[in-house]
């Protein structure tokens, strides 16, 4: 089973991209390889509507957010067909940073265009951990890519860095950068929790 958590622009098309139509293409391509998805609507748990307040007030709610995920790591565990220990968080900027610090909670993590804000917690967990980050992401640093991974490897958990030349924060752009990028971190999404959570 595969947990989907949005960022902050929440499950809209209309802020800051078409994160909205992103997520569900997402789920319906995982849910057409054998997963069974979720796409919880966290900021429900604090009453907080996307975007801006959404901005403002993350580092006040991000303690009842991640709980929020992991209640939904619960559910997802308990879904007929899904077998002991198969999850996987699949998280979108802010939404990847909190599924990061849930690690412990599944086996596998794939986020994209995390920031690392203050760090991302500390586990004894050994998840396997994809990270996607354009080059040319200018709200979130590729910088917070390497040093996530850095922390990670720390661990002592294998990652695998996937860096996209030209493609900015969402790969929502039109240019070939974000074309790729898009293309080519869905498809290694899907490699790697079918690698990892063993679906076939």
């Amino acid at each position: 089973a595969v947990v989907i958590a949005h960022g902050t622009d929440g499950v809209t098309d209309h802020l800051n991209g078409p994160w909205a139509t992103m997520m569900r293409e997402y789920a319906a391509t995982l849910s057409r390889q054998g997963f069974a998805v979720l796409l919880p609507y966290y900021f429900e748990r604090t009453g907080t509507n996307p975007g801006d307040e959404a901005m403002l007030s993350m580092f006040a709610h991000m303690t009842d957010w991640q709980q929020t995920l992991g209640d939904a790591l619960t559910v997802a565990a308990a879904l007929p067909g899904v077998k002991n220990g198969r999850l996987a968080l699949v998280g979108f900027s802010l939404g990847g940073h909190l599924s990061l610090r849930l690690r412990e909670k599944a086996s596998v993590v794939v986020e994209f265009f995390a920031p690392y804000f203050n760090g991302i917690g500390t586990t004894t967990g050994k998840a396997h951990v994809q990270i996607h980050h354009g080059e040319a992401d200018r709200p979130v640093d590729i910088e917070n890519a390497r040093v996530i991974e850095r922390v990670l490897k720390g661990e002592g958990v294998v990652t695998d860095l996937k860096m996209y030349p030209r493609a900015g924060h969402g790969f929502d752009g039109r240019n070939p950068g974000d074309t790729d990028a898009r293309r080519l971190s869905r498809e290694r999404t899907v490699q790697f929790l079918d690698t990892h959570l063993q679906c076939r």
